[in-house]
């Protein structure tokens, strides 16, 4: 298992007062739950989103969803991406460049390449592979870092890289498209998303046309709630507008596209009393030759840019526009009826139609037509009454809040996710790989945590079933449907569907079950390899003690990933308190990474690995391994293993390398393991990881290596050699070396990497492995329990027959030594060993 590197925990309450509060806070935590004021606990923590700088609605769109998420989830976090900045420097200039000429000088190109989507499905297939391909392996950057419990996209391209990702990179956060068009085109749908909203039931058909097994759904106008009907004096007065006049509103979009000026002249011709109030937005030239008619303000308002749009559609009596983009959406929700005249080329007219179709616009198409639809509508109002009506209509009937619930509820988004997908695996990183081939039937890769849980309030333990449904609204997290596939080299492929009764089951012990009992039965439960043909995880439920208490055992596979990754998997299948801003799924500062220091620091590291050599074979590895484990556990207040680390001045994860050689150093004695002549060798994983990262997969971790000073000392003395080792190693640079070493020896070829891996992870190079991380700072429960303590499961590897390792959650640290049963040493004998150790060092602090 990985770790932070050299990270204290953050100090909050003792230990004591944990325990004292446990019940009563998960009694708190279920009532609040169940209080229906409260947020439920599927909703969203961090939300992204996903857009594009090119025209204004796509942004628009953006702007009233992140609204709707405020309103609807307090507190959540909220992250736009622009998505043509991520895929790559100065893409987003090329692209606007290209949509402003194809609609402004070769319209006809853009009308070929829009209606080819529609009559050629193999062009459209491979135009949204192609750039869902180059968006979406450039989103899992972002997407990494951000650790979203929601993705919604309102640009295509944003579209196209999440649905990439779902087929090839099992991404299963849910996620959803709005279309920010009245007209969905080919480019808008993918099947693979869990919605695509679309605003009309007249483009549901068209949506499900574009892709075809898509789900598509009708969604109120993605408009911010500032848009909505209000008194037209009142807003004409704060635009400075005439109370009595005929107001059209000229908008063509931010870039007002179109003959802004012949329209407005048409318009004008009309009749005297109209005043046209012309929207230019960033059209700077445009606006200019609106200036330069000099045309009185009581006919003509050219206005550029204007941040305050709301109340000019409520001043209006008509809305004139030719996209049928987030103009005609924000004039339908704040009820003005739009006519569109000259649409621009393919999605334009696409927009126009349907909305005529759908009875929310008119539509004209020459100068001539414009000037006689305004006169018509002055001489006879009541024609504009129909428009009005429907738009009306149509915007209360839906509700943008009811999309975001509908894409956030677990069941929906577990029904989504489980369709079939393509069954191409995708291939391992390297440093992944490198668990896959170490393991062999002995010594099969498993790590994990151990979760002590504190009664329910009724007295009770959790039970299986409640497990279960708990463990089911998360199945979508992606280590959890993700399957290992061996042959003909380590890669992943994405589950089609997971049921949790094949991972989660339970041992229902005697009431009077021991410490020594409990560790051979979680120790059995880690001596089973993982299953092959499903998804590389499992639980298992150990309980029927009288006081209620239970414990549950959760294991990945290695190559799933690190300790970090481990644990944020973990923290994400646990409940917080809905007001718990879930600080530690951000990621851990890196320990080092191999740019630090340049290329210096990277040769020193692999030199100081090369010269250092194998160790003498200890007695310890001298024995057989493989069969079966236990598992020994022990708890003590955080606030003590700061405390002995200031003492010492040493950090956290020092204390405990040192606690730990202080405890292997007891066992071993007892069982005549010890030999001065050959140092006891550890191997220290130090977290390599980056904010980039991925924190629920992968492993990201580089290793040192230090003799375990196990000799009797005083505490301070072995706490001192340990420190030194550490930070010296640290200093040459030997986590960068590692980390470069194991990713060289993945692009070396399956036969080189396989006799790599298993050549240098075994008892040749180590004798035993500590390692420590801290994890998250408040309470977590599991299905109703609140969690006592969080034990780490270190895997054994070859010859390797005791590991120890260390996790710092909610105040306490849980400390876990894993030991092969050839050692034949008792559990309570080298649970003896540990608390002593640790209560030595607790003295040592005083």
């Amino acid at each position: 298992m990985g770790a932070r590197g050299l990270v204290d925990a953050p100090h909050d309450a003792s230990t004591a007062d944990r325990a004292a509060t446990s019940n009563q806070g998960a009694r708190q935590s279920r009532t609040s739950y169940a209080d229906p004021t409260a947020s439920p606990p599927h909703n969203p923590r961090r939300v992204l989103v996903l857009s594009a700088d090119i025209g204004g609605g796509h942004n628009a769109t953006a702007d009233a969803i992140e609204e709707a998420v405020r309103r609807r989830w307090r507190g959540s976090e909220i992250k736009r991406l622009d998505t043509l900045d991520v895929m790559g420097r100065g893409i987003g200039r090329l692209f606007r460049r290209i949509y402003v000429s194809n609609v402004e000088t070769t319209p006809w190109l853009y009308e070929f390449f829009y209606a080819s989507l529609w009559r050629h499905r193999w062009f459209a297939h491979a135009s949204k592979r192609f750039t869902g391909s180059w968006a979406g392996r450039r989103l899992i950057g972002p997407i990494n870092e951000f650790d979203p419990d929601l993705i919604i996209s309102t640009y295509p391209f944003g579209s196209a890289g999440v649905a990439w990702l779902r087929r090839h990179r099992a991404l299963t956060v849910p996620a959803a498209a709005y279309v920010s068009d009245f007209a969905p085109h080919p480019f808008w749908a993918y099947h693979e998303l869990d919605a695509n909203f679309v605003m009309h039931e007249g483009a549901e058909a068209v949506a499900r046309a574009a892709e075809p097994g898509s789900s598509a759904a009708v969604c109120a106008p993605p408009v911010t709630a500032a848009f909505h009907p209000g008194e037209a004096t009142t807003a004409r007065a704060a635009i400075g507008a005439r109370p009595d006049a005929f107001v059209v509103v000229v908008a063509c979009g931010s870039l007002a596209f179109g003959d802004t000026t012949e329209t407005v002249r048409a318009v004008l011709d009309a009749s005297l009393e109209v005043q046209v109030i012309a929207l230019c937005g960033r059209n700077e030239p445009t606006l200019a030759v609106l200036q330069d008619l000099a045309l009185p303000a009581e006919r003509l308002l050219a206005l550029g840019w204007v941040e305050d749009m709301p109340p000019v559609y409520q001043a209006a009596d008509l809305v004139i526009t030719n996209a049928g983009g987030a103009t005609a959406l924000e004039a339908l929700a704040t009820g003005v009826p739009v006519l569109m005249y000259s649409p621009i080329a393919a999605h334009g007219i696409a927009n126009a139609e349907l909305m005529v179709v759908a009875g929310l616009a008119d539509l004209v198409i020459t100068q001539q037509q414009l000037t006689a639809y305004v006169r018509s509508v002055l001489s006879h109002p009541y024609r504009l009454d129909d428009l009005r009506l429907k738009a009306s209509v149509h915007v209360e009937t839906h509700s943008l809040d009811e999309t975001l619930d509908a894409i956030a509820a677990p069941a929906a988004h577990q029904a989504a996710t489980q369709q079939p997908t393509s069954r191409r695996p995708w291939p391992m990183r390297p440093s992944d790989a490198f668990f896959a081939y170490a393991g062999n039937s002995g010594t099969d890769q498993v790590l994990g945590a151990v979760l002590e849980l504190d009664p329910l309030p009724t007295g009770q333990s959790p039970t299986l079933e409640e497990v279960r449904r708990a463990m089911a609204a998360r199945v979508s997290l992606p280590p959890l449907r993700r399957l290992l596939v061996r042959d003909p080299r380590p890669g992943w492929r994405r589950a089609d569907r997971v049921d949790v009764a094949q991972h989660i089951d339970e041992l229902v012990m005697s009431a009077a079950v021991s410490d020594a009992e409990m560790a051979d039965a979680i120790g059995e439960f880690w001596s089973t390899p993982l299953p092959d043909d499903r998804p590389a995880w499992r639980m298992r439920l150990f309980h029927g003690q009288s006081d209620g208490r239970s414990v549950l055992a959760v294991q990945e596979h290695h190559c799933q990933g690190d300790g970090i990754s481990a644990l944020g998997l973990l923290d994400r299948l646990l409940d917080a308190d809905p007001d718990d801003p879930l600080r530690e799924r951000r990621p851990a500062r890196a320990a080092g990474k191999s740019g630090q220091g340049g290329a210096r620091l990277l040769v020193r590291g692999i030199w100081s690995l090369a010269t250092r050599g194998r160790p003498p074979r200890h007695p310890l590895n001298a024995l057989p391994t493989g069969a079966g484990r236990t598992l020994v556990r022990v708890a003590f207040p955080a606030a003590d293993l700061r405390r002995v680390a200031r003492a010492h001045g040493a950090s956290s994860q020092e204390a405990i390398v040192g606690i730990a050689a202080d405890a292997l150093g007891r066992v071993l004695r007892e069982r005549e393991l010890v030999d001065d002549t050959k140092p006891l060798r550890a191997m220290v994983p130090i977290a390599m990881r980056l904010p980039k990262l991925d924190r629920l997969f992968g492993n990201w971790t580089g290793t040192v290596t230090i003799d375990l000073p196990i000799d009797a000392m005083p505490t301070g003395q072995r706490i001192a050699a340990v420190q030194a080792q550490l930070r010296d190693r640290i200093r040459r640079g030997e986590p960068q070396g590692a980390e470069a070493v194991m990713r060289v020896a993945g692009h070396l070829g399956q036969p080189v990497h396989r006799l790599f891996a298993r050549t240098v992870y075994n008892r040749r190079f180590l004798s035993t492995i500590v390692s420590f991380m801290p994890a998250w700072p408040g309470p977590r429960w599991c299905a109703g329990a609140r969690v006592a303590a969080t034990y780490p499961v270190v895997p054994l590897t070859d010859g390797v027959p005791v590991t120890i390792g260390a996790i710092v959650a909610d105040q306490v640290t849980g400390v876990a030594l894993l030991l092969d049963r050839t050692l034949e040493i008792a559990p309570d004998s080298a649970k003896r060993a540990l608390e002593a150790a640790i209560a030595d060092a607790q003295r040592s602090a005083g």
